[in-house]
């Protein structure tokens, strides 16, 4: 007599768990495994209750379910002490990012706040370049301020004091960082921009801890450098 195999949706989806990372997946899987062995245990019986005499059930098949049952359950198991694994990784993180605040770093972006008349950034030049224009770009998109940029290949620093090229103070708030910059034969060096500040805060994002610079947001993985000196 053949029998029912409740587990195939299951196993499948057991399989897919692997890769979750919430700690809802595993806990999940298991309270349908839990729903499923007793849809089970009710279908065996009542098999067993029925059975043709002279046909009866394999007992192999009944062996085989058990078998896969508890393989699904060894999974599952698995899924969430890695679930419980990774959590703590991502705890132990970022308890560990707590020792950037108070320091001043750099990170590879373009946004970055101005407070009491000073933004700090930072460019990259690849290459050596004929000419190089900085320019302060605010919320809306309009230059605000434009002056000369060093020319030569390397890591250069440019600090705002948040005035406008009339000389106005502009108010706190994000302005962006452009730079512009030539070669001797006029092909356009792209330059690499950063921000500088200090850290005041940590917090888990979506993809890991971000640091705070004031109100200014930047990934822990994309810190190029940290100082001890605070600005």
């Amino acid at each position: 007599m053949a029998t029912t195999n409740p587990l195939a949706s299951l196993a499948t989806a057991a399989s897919a768990t692997n890769a979750a990372t919430t700690a809802s997946a595993a806990a999940s899987a298991s309270g349908k495994l839990a729903d499923t062995y007793d849809s089970f245990l009710k279908l065996l019986t009542t098999q067993l209750q029925h059975q043709n005499p002279l046909s009866q059930m394999d007992s192999n098949q009944f062996v085989s379910q058990l078998v896969e049952f508890a393989g699904v359950e060894q999974q599952i198991a698995s899924n969430s002490n890695l679930e419980k694994l990774i959590a703590l990784q991502t705890s132990g993180i970022t308890t560990g990012s707590l020792g950037y605040i108070g320091k001043t770093v750099e990170a590879t972006g373009e946004a970055n706040q101005l407070v009491n008349g000073q933004a700090q950034f930072g460019y990259t030049l690849p290459t050596a370049s004929a000419t190089t224009t900085v320019a302060v770009v605010d919320g809306l998109g309009r230059v605000v301020y434009t002056t000369g940029g060093q020319t030569s290949a390397g890591e250069h620093s440019f600090t705002w004091n948040g005035k406008d090229v009339n000389g106005n103070t502009m108010p706190d708030g994000e302005y962006h960082l452009r730079v512009g910059a030539v070669d001797a034969n006029g092909a356009t060096i792209t330059a690499t921009t950063s921000v500088i500040g200090k850290v005041t805060g940590v917090e888990q994002g979506a993809d890991g801890p971000m640091l705070s610079l004031g109100e200014t947001l930047v990934p822990l993985s994309k810190v190029t450098s940290i100082k001890e000196t605070t600005l």
